[in-house]
């Protein structure tokens, strides 16, 4: 039998797999009728919004191709890139309207499961500290060639991902999936990783040390009479 062909990264492929697990999985699962009926409906809207970006990607290297300069521009030529145009756009339209509809059956799945366990208190030195840097706000973007994904904060400076993924996976920070990944989602502290942040700070204060006299020095002078 000859396998189907992959569909292109969408912007939900992340967010899916942090709550329902392996997007291979859930395919599986659904062709087997295994699935809940909120989870089947997650899983054939993330079908469609894969088919939807695949389309998007076709058109955009159809364009690429006309204008990289290897073509006579002529007038068939200028036809050709604004009936693709015409086309790109209403890819991305049709993309648009799949990822809201994926974004819907995504929610209620979350919606659904049952609330995750408060992060520890002990939280790892290296995921706090990926969340302090974060603490103004970052970006997670996909490159879009190689389509490795990479957190930025505002300041520029690298998080690492397995660490960013953990704070989302607790619930502690949030990204704007409204946005395309190749083009960049915001990402900022939720209530619960604010209140994870001073907690931290709270417990990191240390207590005030009596003052210690100094090695060596000389007993203090006694009290004239």
């Amino acid at each position: 039998m000859t396998a189907a062909p992959q569909a292109a990264p969408t912007a939900l492929d992340g967010p899916i797999e942090q709550a329902v697990g392996d997007l291979a999985g859930l395919h599986h699962d659904h062709h087997a009728g295994l699935l809940s009926e909120d989870r089947a409906a997650l899983a054939s809207a993330h079908r469609d919004l894969g088919t939807a970006e695949t389309a998007v990607a076709y058109h955009r290297n159809v364009l690429m191709q006309l204008s990289s300069g290897t073509h006579l521009v002529d007038a068939a030529l200028l036809d050709r890139m604004s009936r693709t145009l015409r086309d790109l756009a209403q890819a991305v339209a049709d993309r648009d309207e799949k990822q809201l509809r994926a974004a819907a059956a995504l929610q209620t799945v979350r919606a659904s499961a049952p609330p995750t366990p408060p992060i520890s208190a002990e939280l790892a030195a290296h995921d706090l500290a990926a969340l302090l840097s974060l603490a103004a706000g970052g970006t997670v973007r996909e490159h879009l060639h190689t389509h490795r994904v990479s957190v930025r904060t505002t300041q520029g400076r690298l998080v690492d991902y397995m660490a960013f993924q953990r704070l989302e996976h607790h619930g502690l920070v949030a990204r704007d999936t409204s946005r395309d990944l190749v083009v960049g989602q915001p990402v900022t502290l939720t209530d619960a990783g604010r209140s994870t942040l001073i907690g931290s700070r709270h417990r990191a204060q240390p207590k005030p040390a009596a003052p210690a006299r100094p090695a060596g020095a000389w007993p203090a002078p006694a009290h004239s009479r």
